[in-house]
């Protein structure tokens, strides 16, 4: 089963790599890392498995001492919320995030709302080993039910007191994609007097208006919403309501970096100090953020590693290119609704488009493409990379995996956590660059897994 531990949560296909049985275990062991104390709190998204799951999870947790208090289907942001402001000791969402709707899992949070990181890896060795510890019939802890509704209150009355939009005029399309986002984004944005249409907005586990993860592929109905409604923007959310795409007044999905960027020089027009990315995001994020009076830290791929990031760096925004984005203004974990809020208050504030905006900021070709490896061999392969490459003369970033920087572009190589693969993230100036840095790294990577055999 140790397949189904991942870097930041634990994640498989219901009722095949995960069941409830494991559910339950997987909830025993939690609450034996957390000692069978404190309060934690525990929510969902809508999968079709996510309440099974969830019933199961909670019943393990409880368990072994644990007081679970369960919120019920809300997003994934404001489940975070309702940990870090109700003062739990720790929390747990049911989720597989943007994943197909065969998959469910499990992700854990700390009492600040942020993701797990070394930590998973001991509830791993827990379960692996079954070193459980059950509390006595006597002592299992209590099991609350809060209602969802309450919980949404509460979060939306925390985010309306942060802004003070403009917002008369403004229109907007909300796509949540069946998923958790139903329940609060659009009516956020109306509270704020925008004029909003919906698509794919009431929470549906199979996710039948479109693929849970937004992506250009899967927002095509989107951008022609947007186009039809004359809207400012579009967002479209993933299942659980951790990340957000968006689409500009012209019907185009914007580059992930470029809302980050947009939003990043607004904040840094106040305050000067340090915008967070992840390795994989573009170098036109260093040169955007230099002129606006940054400064760019460069971090692990991973929301979890994010987070810790900002709290090291006492960052004032993040971005990574899987469309999370942090606004620690508000707290440490990620939030796309806030970030969605924001764009709107800035595009209505400085009365321009978004296209506008976008096409201000330059674009580069990029691609990323998985490159098969086997698994016992992958990490091999990094690893003589590595001493390649080090000893090449060009800026070389072990940050996480490899990542070599020329004048003109940039490659990343990072190997897979659960899949015989290397990622491989290529950037450059121009298209022709683009291609020979990716036909070398192909070839390297060939060349280095010979070597190893």
């Amino acid at each position: 089963m140790e397949y189904i531990f991942r870097a930041y949560d634990v994640r498989g296909i219901f009722n095949k790599e995960i069941t409830p049985e494991i559910a339950a275990k997987i909830g025993i062991a939690f609450g034996t890392y957390l000692k069978g104390e404190g309060k934690v709190l525990v929510g969902r998204d809508p999968r079709t498995s996510s309440l099974i799951m969830e019933n199961a999870f909670i019943s393990g947790l409880s368990a072994t001492g644990c007081d679970v208090y369960s919120t019920g289907l809300v997003p994934i942001p404001t489940a975070n919320f309702k940990i870090w402001q109700g003062g739990y000791d720790a929390g747990a969402y049911i989720t597989a995030s943007h994943n197909p709707p065969e998959y469910n899992g499990v992700r854990f949070r700390h009492p600040d709302g942020t993701g797990y990181t070394f930590q998973n890896e001991e509830i791993k060795n827990i379960f692996l080993k079954e070193e459980f510890k059950l509390s006595d019939w006597k002592n299992v802890g209590r099991i609350i039910y809060i209602n969802p509704e309450k919980t949404l209150r509460e979060y939306s009355d925390y985010i309306l007191s942060k802004f003070n939009p403009v917002y008369e005029k403004f229109k907007v399309v909300i796509d949540p994609g069946n998923g958790a986002a139903s329940l609060i984004a659009p009516y956020i944005f109306r509270e704020f007097g925008a004029k909003v249409s919906t698509i794919n907005c009431y929470p549906d586990g199979t996710f039948p208006g479109r693929p849970s993860e937004p992506n250009e592929k899967n927002l095509g109905d989107l951008m022609k919403a947007v186009v039809a409604t004359g809207a400012d923007f579009g967002a479209g959310y993933d299942g659980d309501a951790d990340r957000v795409v968006f689409v500009d007044d012209k019907g185009r999905v914007v580059q992930n970096e470029k809302i980050g960027i947009i939003i990043s020089k607004r904040i840094l027009e106040k305050k000067k100090g340090i915008i967070i990315a992840n390795m994989e995001c573009s170098m036109i994020v260093e040169s955007e953020i230099k002129k606006a009076g940054g400064t760019v830290k460069r971090v692990r791929v991973g929301d979890v590693f994010v987070a810790e990031a900002i709290k090291k760096y006492n960052a004032l925004f993040a971005m990574e290119t899987s469309a999370h984005y942090f606004f620690p203004e508000f707290y440490t974990f990620d939030d796309p609704i806030v970030v969605s809020l924001k764009l709107g208050e800035i595009l209505s504030e400085w009365g321009l488009k978004l296209s506008e905006m976008v096409d201000e900021i330059p674009s580069y070709p990029k691609v990323m493409e998985n490159i098969p490896c086997p698994d016992e061999k992958k990490f091999k392969v990094i690893d003589e990379l590595i001493n390649t490459y080090k000893n090449s003369g060009l800026p070389v970033d072990l940050t996480d995996g490899v990542k070599v920087s020329y004048s003109d572009g940039w490659f990343l190589l990072r190997p897979s956590n659960t899949t015989p693969l290397i990622r491989a993230t290529v950037e450059a100036k121009s298209n022709d660059r683009l291609q020979e840095l990716l036909k070398m790294v192909k070839k390297e990577i060939k060349t280095a897994l010979k070597k190893i055999s």
